[in-house]
């Protein structure tokens, strides 16, 4: 798992005019955050999702396995005609709210895509490669939620039907820990957060 510093964090993200929050008078200013690993694999979860804030003025910060990425089940059976979505790099300021995630095969409460739009790129030579194509891309609300896979159990790689492009969590623990910090965030600064995904490159 990479696990960049804060400071790291901080001089990449103000290096691409990101926010980046921070008060240190206010606990759980969240900033969540993804970072796509350099050789991103479609079926295993190699990237991380993090959180950094203040907390009573200093900086935490917590790390957590999870694909940014859509698995090859998807990529070889799109759900909608344009192709298989694959979150774009970016900073989606005021875009996602706690709410329920949908899925024939885990329901349950997560950091849902609600208030706004997010881009992505569309795979749609069914292969078992992500293909990330400028210019093929589209915006708009696509449910590209931050949600976990299984509620019981660790997946391993081979992420099957859990991810047809959203972000999601390996272990339920891990994402129980997320969602409490999320609550945390609501509770101190409203139901409304931001999502940025980075990639691993940006800190070389």
């Amino acid at each position: 798992m990479f696990r960049p510093s804060v400071q790291q964090l901080i001089e990449v993200m103000q290096a691409k005019d990101y926010v980046v929050y921070d008060t240190p008078e206010i606990d759980y200013n969240l900033n969540i955050v993804g970072v796509r690993s350099l050789n991103p694999k479609p079926d295993q979860f190699d990237d991380t999702l993090l959180i950094f804030h203040r907390f009573r003025g200093l900086w935490d910060i917590y790390y957590w396995h999870i694909t940014t990425d859509p698995s090859i089940f998807y990529l070889h059976q799109p759900i909608v005609a344009e192709g298989t979505a694959i979150l774009k790099e970016g900073q989606y300021r005021g875009v996602y709210k706690i709410a329920f995630h949908y899925s024939r095969f885990n329901t349950h409460r997560a950091v849902c895509q609600r208030l706004g739009n997010v881009t992505v790129y569309r795979d749609n030579n069914r292969d078992d490669y992500l293909n990330l194509i400028p210019g093929e891309e589209q915006t708009g609300r696509f449910g590209i939620n931050i949600h976990r896979a299984s509620s019981t159990v660790t997946v391993p790689d081979n992420i099957g039907k859990y991810s047809a492009g959203c972000q999601v969590f390996a272990d339920p623990r891990q994402f129980r820990q997320f969602m409490q910090m999320c609550e945390n965030g609501k509770n101190a600064f409203g139901n409304k957060f931001t999502y940025t995904l980075l990639h691993e490159r940006d800190f070389q």
